[in-house]
């Protein structure tokens, strides 16, 4: 008898236990993602991405619910059924000092040790240029986005089909001549334009592309000159005197200027300055810059850039796939942009060259803040 109830007890225990192991053992565990922005939360672009990648962790069951995005967007930290997912800031916009950058990188590299993540995201050039450099031929899994120009310029890749590494991910191509054959259409008197930029690790790259562009007379505009500074005085009154030249600008990254106290100006700000005083037409690269005020984008789409990477990701994390075998991708354009404001503000009618305009938009931020 005491037997029998000895082994009555052992098979009910048996009963209880089994489950909960085999439940155990078929459970995935979840994956940890770890995301690094170049830049802050307030940036327009980051913001922009960041859309895109959420939108991703949506799609592929990273994330289950609208709270949980709320939660990462607010605490850069989130726990779901499938993924741990946590977000660091290099804020190297603002921050761009030598000494500044070291401290941002020792600080995501720690972020990242502490975290062990299964994979790790880099968000445009300098986190895929610094934290790319501390992870390039270790063991996780690396995907980048939002790098201006080809990134073999990192030497994180052999090419840009066979990676060869454990980096791989998603460039901008730019669509700068699509964006002038728009402002030529909405301008057709506009002959010569110029670029205006700061020295940034965003603008040069692209620069150089307009430059190589229209060294090959592939523009319908001729190049006329530039203006490219970190001085805040200096961006002022070139482009002021430039603005009289040149029928429109190309206008690129102006968001690491400095005023002659050495402080950083915000991007807003010198947008503001420049739609106020400047009485030509321009185009932009991205569209953070129509949103801010600027006329038009043929849109290298920050959304675009963020969603491609994420299933890049996916791609590593649920299917096996290696980022040295990786082919380095590029997205589809974005929408093409036209800002009404600005439009208005400058006396150009839009309306009979709607069909080239995707979208329109009735706002500047610069000019509301």
């Amino acid at each position: 008898m005491v037997l029998r109830s000895i082994a009555n007890f052992f098979l009910f225990a048996l009963v209880l236990i089994v489950p909960a192991t085999a439940l155990s053992q078929g459970a995935a565990p979840k994956k940890k993602i770890f995301i690094t922005s170049s830049y802050d939360r307030t940036y327009l672009w980051s913001q922009s991405t960041q859309s895109g990648v959420n939108a991703a962790l949506h799609k592929f069951g990273y994330l289950q619910n609208d709270r949980q995005t709320v939660q990462l967007l607010e605490s850069d930290f989130v726990e779901t059924k499938t993924a741990v997912i946590k977000k660091a800031w290099m804020d190297t916009k603002r921050k761009d000092s030598r000494a500044d950058i070291g401290r941002a990188i020792a600080r995501v590299m720690s972020e990242i040790k502490k975290f062990s993540p299964d994979i790790v995201m880099l968000g445009d050039d300098n986190a895929a240029k610094y934290i790319g450099d501390q992870l390039i031929d270790g063991n996780i899994p690396v995907v980048f986005w939002g790098i201006n120009g080809l990134p073999l310029k990192y030497g994180h890749i052999n090419s840009m089909d066979a990676p060869g590494h454990n980096i791989t991910g998603v460039w901008q191509s730019g669509y700068h001549k699509e964006g002038l054959d728009l402002l030529k259409h909405l301008v057709p008197g506009a002959k010569t334009f110029a670029i205006v930029a700061c020295d940034s690790e965003s603008s040069r790259p692209n620069i150089k592309i307009i430059e190589q562009l229209a060294q090959r007379g592939n523009m319908p505009l001729k190049l006329a000159g530039k203006v490219v500074t970190n001085s805040y005085e200096d961006f002022k009154r070139e482009t002021l005197a430039l603005s009289k030249t040149v029928d429109a600008f190309f206008v690129l990254n102006h968001d690491t200027l400095r005023d002659k106290n050495g402080n950083h100006v915000d991007m807003m700000t010198a947008g503001r300055w420049y739609l106020q005083n400047i009485r030509i037409p321009e185009v932009s690269h991205e569209d953070q810059f129509v949103l801010e005020g600027m006329l038009l984008s043929a849109n290298d789409s920050g959304y675009n850039q963020g969603f491609l990477a994420f299933e890049m990701a996916h791609d590593i994390l649920a299917n096996g796939l290696k980022p040295a075998n990786m082919a380095v991708r590029t997205p589809l354009a974005g929408p093409t942009l036209v800002n009404r404001k600005r439009a208005q503000a400058l006396g150009i009618s839009i309306e009979k060259n709607m069909f080239l305009i995707d979208q329109v938009i009735n706002k500047s931020l610069a000019l509301e803040k």
